[in-house]
């Protein structure tokens, strides 16, 4: 009996011109790696910056840009304390307080626009913080004085104005931070008795 199922086995196992046989890919059937999965980021609100003037296009513009909105938030306010129509002596206009040079290397509205203003204004400090690796510090230095002195210097500038900006905006910045709060999600809810609430059925 078992030498007979060997035989089956291998008559089975053996190519055949038979046109109803089954014709596998075997390369269908591979075992082929998917990235990691990872748990969703965990949502936040900011009571805080919502608060605030512009805080949906500020909110946009850092998210645009890949930036946080409390660090765009703290550069505004250093700036024009949220006043669109805000003009330095040295020509620097709006929210952002943009330079028309700066303005022009990205989008001429912003000199005319506050969205636009916003928008560019976190471009620029997305390109500082890739320019000093990251270094918020020396971004923000640069966002003041220019980033040819930040090089010049390696580092914050020794200049009063610089230093004192520096610092008024990373303190806001802290501050600002310190408000965050995490959104929980659906799965990190717990019911009174400590068990985990089970997620309602997908709908139909």
């Amino acid at each position: 009996m078992l030498s007979a199922l060997l035989a089956h086995a291998a008559a089975l196992a053996e190519p055949s011109d038979n046109a109803y046989r089954l014709r596998v890919d075997p390369s269908q059937y591979q075992i082929k790696t998917q990235p990691a999965w990872q748990m969703p980021a965990p949502k936040t609100t900011n009571a805080t910056t919502d608060a605030r003037p512009y805080a949906q296009a500020i909110e946009d513009a850092a998210s645009a840009a890949q930036i946080e909105p409390e660090l765009l938030h703290a550069v505004v306010k250093a700036e024009s304390n949220y006043r669109a129509d805000a003009r330095s002596h040295k020509g620097a206009q709006g929210l952002a307080q943009l330079m028309p040079g700066t303005a022009a290397m990205y989008d001429r509205r912003a000199l005319t626009s506050a969205r636009h203003n916003l928008q560019v204004g976190a471009l620029y400090l997305r390109q500082l913080l890739d320019q000093f690796d990251n270094n918020v510090e020396f971004a923000i230095a640069a966002y003041n004085a220019g980033p040819g002195a930040v090089t010049r210097y390696g580092g914050i500038p020794p200049y009063a104005e610089t230093r004192g900006y520096v610092t008024r905006v990373m303190t806001e910045y802290a501050e600002l931070r310190e408000q965050r709060k995490a959104v929980p999600q659906p799965w990190q809810l717990q019911s009174a008795t400590g068990t985990f609430q089970a997620l309602p059925p997908p709908a139909p």
